[in-house]
This record gives C-alpha cells, structure tokens and sequence, in this order.
C-alpha cells in the first residue's frame, strides 16, 4: 500500500533557514546566558553538594538504579547517570550544570522547529512561509516564561532530555520511510524517554495525535481511508512501542522491586480524584496563556476540599472534560489541527493529573510539566490554516500580528531576565515562594535552610519565631531550628527543639529526617559535652546514610576531644571523599586545629564542632 507521508526532504543548504534558525537560538542563548553563574538550589544542594551518592567511588552504580534522593517511586537511570558525569567533570561546581541545562533547551527549540517545518510542509506552505513560521515557533517555545523553571533548575534534566527523546521520536516517525527501520527507532526514542522520566508513558497517544494531523490527512482522504491508512503506516511503530514499555517495566521491577511503590493521600472518592485532575488540567492551561500568573516553584492545595460537591468544582469539571470532547471530535471528525494540538497537549498531561494514586510532592502542579505538551503543540501550530483574507486586510492584519509577536517577546524576555534571579540562590527562591504561597511550610522550611546555610542568623532566628508563635506544625522546620540553636551555640536551646522532632510521626516512617535528627542531637550533645553520647549518635547516623559526610566529621569532632586523636583522623578520612573539593582542606584543617588544641590545653570542651 502507499505509505503517506513527506517524501522530499528539506533542503539544509537554504540560507534564509538556517539564518533563521541560528539567531532564534542566539536570542534565547543570549537572554539566559545569566543562568550559568546562578548557584545550586532545592534538591541540588541535597543531590550535589551535602551527599556523595553520585561522586565517592562506585555508589553511582547503586543510585543510578534506585534511591537517588530517596526516592522510591522513581526509575530515572540515564538521568542519574549524565549527573554522575557532570559532578565528576565540574567537580560538583554548579556554572556547567546549569548550561547543561541551557543546551538541552536549546537542542529542544531546534527540534520544535524542525517538527514545525514539517508541519508547514503538510500545511502546503512556500518557503518564506515556512521560515517565518518555524522560527516564530521555536521563539514561542524557547522563550515562553513556563519554562523558566527547568531552565534554570539543574534538577529539571529529567524534564529536558525526556522531551528530547520524545521530540526525536516524532520527528523520526516522521522522516524515516522504511516501516522496519521507523518501529525500531521510535521505539528506541520511546525506551530512552522512559530512562530519563516516567512521562514518557504519554508518548504513544502524543505520537498519534502528530502523525494523525501531520501525515494522515483525513481532510484529503475521508475519515475511513484516513484511519485504515494510519492503521497500515503504524502498527509496526506501536508494536514495537509495546514491546519497548514491556522491557521498560521488567527493568523498572528488577531495579526498584514494584512498579508502583508509594501510594499519595489524595481526595477519598473517586468523584474528588476526578474534580483534582480536572482543576490541575485547567491551571496547565491557564499556564500556558497567563505564565506569570501565580508562578512559583511551590503550588501546596489542600487535596480534601476536591471530595465535597459543589458549584464550582462541578463548572471545574465541566469546562475540563468541554475541552478534552471538543478537542477530540474536531481532531477526529474535523480533522483540525486546533483539535489534534488540544488532544496532543492532553495527552501529554496525562501523567501529571494525578489520575492514579501515586505519590508525588506537596504541590499539585508545576510549571515544568508544561514542558512537553508545549513543545508538541508549538511544532504543530503551522498546520492551522487560517481562512482567507481580503487582499486590503492582509497588510495591516499581518502587521498587528508582527506587534503581537513582538510585545509578546519583550514580556517573555523580561520576564525570564526577572525570574532567572530568583531561582539563582535559596534566599531568593523561597522567599518568592512564601509571596507566592505564603502558607506553604516547604517553603518556610527551605528558607530557614537557606539563611542557617548562608549563616544569616538573625533572620533565621526571626523566621522561628514567627514559626513558633503560630505554633505551627512542621517538624523540618523544627529539626532547622535546632540545627540554627547549635550554630549559635544554645544546645539547650536546640534540645528543645529536637524533642518536639522526636515526638513526631514523621521521624517513624522518614529516614532521611531521623538520620538528621540523629546527627543535630549528637552536634548539641557535643556543645553540653556529653561526648560518649553524641560518639554514638553520630555513629548511628553514619549507619543510615554512609554517604552524608556530616556524621562522619560529627564523629571525628566527638573523638578528637576526647583526646582520640587517630580515632579522629580514621572518621575524617570517611568524610573527606564524600565532600565537595573545596571543602576537605577546611575540614581537615578544623579537625587538626581541635587536636592541637586539646593537647595543649587538655580541655575537651574548650572548641565547637
């Protein structure tokens, strides 16, 4: 049978193409090129710089599998990897990270106008045409301010490559001719998608929403050939998708031991599962035409106000469930491209609705899960055609459009240039996040995190305080707040706070949290001299989490005031490896500075850790 599709291929010799196509890449480079001097943030400092999963010896190989960042539900192996890499060439420093980041993006606005020109070559479109409408497309793509986050969070690198790989796949379900050697490939693209992030499981329906607008053509051939046509051209591709996800979830099940292994606390009924995904499908949407609307790295809501029925929830639910008919009737029995471009985003939604149980963070939503649904939809938006003109509207129709695009650029451009500062240090990040969301306890916590570390005291304190006289509930915060005590020397101070830690359930079901609070007790039972205590508890901590250098040098504090000079140095060599470059010299230097000490003075509670 004749396989439809695009036979000629694109010329990459035109000038006027690949100038286009240069500079739309030189703007974007250029207007976040401050990206690369911002500093590490949120899970990065975890991932990075406090722990040594990914830099001290062959641990990589473990985390690569599971439990980078204690994550349980999570197989994300190439990603892992490509940070092992990266924090082993940089030397965990954060400026080449972050133009990592900037070069995926960069890669992925190429391959959106790529699939934007065959996009106009299916819409019949000249050369001009198809120039001016690629690069507009990959400047919306590019420059869109809801892709600020994964930009400039290095952490976002799952996001970026699980795009890529997606991307490829479209385009090469596109261009390659021989059904054999098609299937292999995008199942290829499907398999390393699914490496780098789980929502790679949308590829499948977003690949048929492309190739059914792009290349099946039911306009032109009726409802009935079209689909008997894209029945015969991929059913080879899908097959061979199948057997893809199938090798997925054996590798995913050998690595992690389940597939699906946390369960999340969402609304009771099934009626409120419904009303959640719904009011997270139309806050996607609403990103994606008022960006800066609410942005931030947080969006905590409380799941329970989903379970009552009520007018508002229900008019939630029926523009939600309007847009996903109405996209599907005019994709399939239209034949539209605006509803294929509807149909195509929500099918790329589909693994961030919360439609299963699956546990993720406290926000409902974020910005960065735009990402892929937003790189489809603009490499298809040169299949609408719009009606014709008169001749005397042409002219003054296309330079109100030319205004539109351009003020829509200089709003992008100011507003990435605004936001890139603050996700450029913790300070800023989450004191934008407690504007943003000031009820959010993450962000309460993170920035009382982030003064301690910048050794900003005094707001610290301020933030306790505050914290404490609205006797709010939140035991990180409180785990902080002893970690802020003993930095200024109050261990009683921070007893206190640890014991309201103790008493929580959190530190029953959270390693992490219960290592910490092993490791902030020893370092305030240091301060009372309680040194056979803390020796213990740091030993304890150490056990948990062999790779936090933290324990290790708590230990080698504890021993050399107590005169264990050797014992001291053997736990210091535990931790030096673990911790950043920069950082040994200091620790080896503070450790022998408490040695000498102790000899001369013979006063074992004379130094702080």
């Amino acid at each position: 049978m004749h396989e439809p599709g695009i036979r000629k291929t694109f010329k990459p010799g035109q000038w006027p193409m690949r100038v286009a196509t240069g500079l739309a890449l030189m703007v974007t480079a250029i207007i976040y090129w401050p990206v690369v001097h911002a500093n590490f943030v949120w899970d990065d400092l975890v991932d990075f710089r406090d722990n040594a999963w990914l830099t001290h010896g062959h641990a990589w190989m473990h985390y690569v599998l599971r439990d980078f960042n204690h994550w349980t539900n999570y197989f994300r192996p190439l990603i892992v990897a490509l940070f092992t890499l990266q924090v082993r060439l940089f030397d965990v420093t954060p400026g080449p990270m972050h133009a990592v980041n900037l070069g995926m993006h960069l890669i992925n606005m190429a391959l959106v106008g790529l699939l934007a020109r065959h996009a106009c070559r299916a819409a019949g479109r000249d050369d001009r045409q198809t120039t001016l409408m690629a690069s507009l497309c990959m400047l919306l793509y590019g420059l869109h301010p809801v892709l600020i986050e994964p930009v400039v969070w290095i952490g976002c690198q799952f996001d970026l490559a699980a795009t890529l790989f997606m991307l490829l796949g479209l385009l090469a379900n596109i261009s390659i001719k021989a059904p054999f050697t098609r299937a292999a490939v995008v199942a290829l693209m499907f398999l390393l998608a699914a490496g780098c992030k789980e929502s790679a499981a949308s590829f499948p329906l977003i690949l048929a929403a492309t190739d059914w607008a792009i290349l099946a053509k039911p306009r032109e051939t009726g409802l009935r050939q079209a689909l008997a046509t894209f029945a015969s051209r991929n059913w080879r591709t899908f097959a061979a998708m199948l057997v893809a996800g199938l090798v997925y979830l054996v590798v995913r099940y050998w690595a992690l031991g389940h597939l699906i292994g946390q369960y999340a606390n969402g609304p009771s009924s099934r009626f409120g599962r419904l009303q959640e995904a719904c009011f997270i499908y139309l806050q996607y949407w609403r990103m994606l035409f008022l960006p800066m609307s609410g942005m931030g790295p947080v969006h905590p809501v409380d799941v329970h106000r989903f379970d009552p029925i009520s007018l508002y929830p229900l008019l939630t639910d029926t523009v939600a469930l309007s847009i996903v008919a109405v996209g599907l009737y005019f994709a399939v029995k239209r034949a539209s491209a605006f509803g294929c471009i509807v149909v195509a985003m929500t099918a790329a939604l589909i693994p961030v609705l919360h439609i299963t149980s699956v546990a993720f963070d406290s926000s409902l939503y974020h910005e960065r899960y735009v990402m892929t649904g937003l790189a489809v939809a603009c490499g298809m938006l040169p299949l609408i055609q719009w009606p014709p003109l008169d001749h005397h509207l042409q002219r003054p129709l296309g330079w109100a459009i030319g205004a539109i695009c351009a003020t829509w650029f200089l709003f992008a451009t100011i507003a990435i240039r605004t936001t890139i500062p603050l996700w450029s240090n913790s300070i800023n990040l989450w004191r934008w996040a407690l504007i943003v969301s000031p009820k959010s306890l993450d962000a309460d916590n993170n920035l009382l995190s982030a003064y301690i570390m910048s050794k900003d005291y005094d707001a610290a304190q301020r933030l306790v305080d505050k914290l404490q006289s609205q006797h709010v509930q939140c035991t990180p915060c409180m785990l902080n707040a002893a970690i802020l005590a003993n930095a200024i020397n109050e261990p009683d101070r921070a007893l206190i706070a640890l014991e309201q830690v103790r008493s929580s359930r959190e530190i029953l079901v959270d390693k992490p949290l219960f290592s910490q609070y092993l490791l902030v007790t020893g370092q305030a039972l240091v301060l009372q001299g309680h040194l056979p205590d803390a020796e213990n508890l740091f030993h304890a901590a150490t056990r948990l989490n062999p790779l936090n250098p933290q324990p290790w040098q708590g230990l080698s504090v504890a021993r050399a005031l107590q005169g264990q000079a050797g014992q001291a140095r053997q736990a210091l060599s535990s931790a030096l490896p673990l911790l950043p470059p920069n950082k040994r010299n200091d620790a080896r230097d503070s450790i022998e500075k408490i040695i000498q000490m102790n000899r001369q003075h013979a006063s074992p509670h004379a130094a702080r850790p």
